[in-house]
This record gives structure tokens, C-alpha cells and sequence, in this order.
């Protein structure tokens, strides 16, 4: 009987994480490395990529950098296509590009900013699952992972922060549901991974603490946050590679929640 150790190996496989570049997603592509993926790493900055997709050849790995906005969709489908050419092809992808719009009253808001966020929290996120199924469909097996946030389940405690974000990370987890259900005929497994607070660039690196009004928003946070503080990126990594491998095979549609406790108030 195997080590239930095995079932967490990615030995072989193939996997592209788009954002790679920083923050989640550059977190994401060394912890399939470390399981033993080949990674694309894919990110609007390329050099940015470039630097995880070193680290990860410095392991052992093969790893490609390819640009991509992953709001427009003749992208998508060159970074589909550019990671199954290089790589081979694709076993697992992570869906994980994102940002987040600036702090606004309602009726101050614009249009132009929240279809930005739509564009690439969930749209991002439909074109990228989109394209890895077309190569994962005639496999008959695969694993999709978006990420979403707790803010796809709850709104921000401060008035006028992240509508669009929520909005869209709300979608992420519904449509993680129906891709689930439609892709399980073929053996292919859709979940995402819902994030506290992490300290990345995100929103102009709101939570480094590098400001007094960042650092006032974290503390606020971490007084919210049972365990008292913010998240890590290395602490989504057992996660991720948990959502990648053999040991979730029975698990889909879902979407995890790594909160520090933060949603069980």
C-alpha cells in the first residue's frame, strides 16, 4: 500500500500559476516545484516571472516566464498554448492573477475601475479555466484551482473598501461550483482557495504596514483575525499542493478558506 505521503507528489506533471510573479502566486509555483512539477510561471510583469521561474530551475524543475494579462483573452490563450509547447501538457493550473481597487465613497466610483477589477478577478479567472480544460478535457483529468478570498463570503469591514473585489471573488467561488460540476464527467477536479489578509502588493501594498494608515488597517485586522494577526504567503503553500495532488481527488467545487479563523466569528 503507498505512503499517503505519495499522494501529495506532483513527479511529472505539468503546471502553469498565473500572478507568479510576487505575492500568492509566486508562492503557489514554488510549492508545486517543491512537490515535483515543471511550472510556467505566468505574470503581466516578465521579469517578475522570470525570477520565480530562476528559483524554481535552481530546484530541479523545469520553468518557463510568459507575459500575460489575463483580462484579455487572446493572452490566455497564447499562455495555454505557449506552456503546453514548452512544458508539455498541462496536468494542474492555478487561476490566481488578481488585484484590487483603490478605497472610494459609491457615488465617487467609476465604471472604468470596477470593470478593471471584473476584468481580471473573474474574467481572468473563466478565460484561464476556459483554455486549461480544452487541453485537460481529452486527458480526462486535471486540477483547477482559482483563488478566491474571505471577501467572496463576507463583506470589508471598511465602508467603501474592495465592492468590485468582493463582487468578483464572490463570483470566483459560484463559478468554481458550476465549473465543478461540469468538469467532473472528465475527471477533473475545480476548487479555490479563499485567503485571509496576506501582506502582498496587492492594492499598492496595502498590508506591508509600510505606512501609519497601513499599519492602523492591520492592526484593525489582526484584532478581527482569532489568531491575531496576518497570513503569510508560504502558509498557503500546504494547501495549494494539497488542491494540485492526488490527495483531493474526492474534493471539488469546494473552496477552502486559510483565514486564521476569521469567517468563524
Amino acid at each position: 500500500m503507498p505512503n499517503v505521503l505519495d499522494s501529495f507528489r506532483l513527479d511529472g506533471q505539468v503546471a502553469l500559476v498565473t500572478g507568479a510573479g510576487s505575492g500568492l502566486g509566486e508562492a503557489f509555483a514554488l510549492a508545486l516545484a517543491e512537490a515535483g512539477a515543471d511550472v510556467a510561471c505566468a505574470d503581466l510583469q516578465l521579469e517578475s516571472a522570470a525570477k520565480t521561474a530562476e528559483a524554481i530551475r535552481s530546484l530541479g524543475r523545469r520553468a518557463v516566464a510568459i507575459p500575460v494579462d489575463v483580462s484579455r483573452e487572446g493572452d490566455v490563450v497564447a499562455m495555454v498554448s505557449a506552456t503546453v509547447e514548452q512544458l508539455g501538457p498541462l496536468d494542474i493550473v492555478f487561476a490566481n492573477a488578481g488585484i484590487a481597487e483603490p478605497t472610494s465613497p459609491l457615488i465617487e466610483s467609476t465604471l472604468e475601475t470596477w470593470q478593471k477589477v471584473i476584468d481580471v478577478d473573474l474574467t481572468g479567472v473563466y478565460l484561464t479555466a476556459r483554455e486549461a480544460a480544452k487541453v485537460m478535457i481529452p486527458r480526462r483529468r486535471g486540477k483547477i484551482v482559482s483563488t478566491a478570498s474571505i471577501y467572496g463570503f463576507v463583506a470589508n469591514f471598511r465602508a467603501g473598501r474592495g465592492r468590485a473585489y468582493a463582487a468578483a471573488k464572490a463570483g470566483v467561488i459560484n463559478l468554481t461550483r458550476s465549473l465543478a460540476i461540469e468538469l467532473a464527467q472528465y475527471n477533473i477536479q475545480v476548487n479555490a482557495i479563499a485567503p485571509t489578509f496576506i501582506g502582498t502588493n496587492i492594492a499598492g501594498g496595502m498590508l506591508r504596514g509600510e505606512t501609519e494608515e497601513s499599519r492602523q488597517y492591520i492592526a484593525e485586522i489582526s484584532a478581527r483575525t482569532p489568531i491575531g494577526r496576518l497570513g503569510t504567503p508560504e502558509e498557503l503553500k500546504g494547501v495549494a499542493v494539497f488542491l494540485a495532488s492526488a490527495a483531493s481527488n474526492l474534493i471539488t467545487g469546494y473552496t477552502v478558506a486559510v483565514d486564521g479563523g476569521y469567517l468563524a466569528w
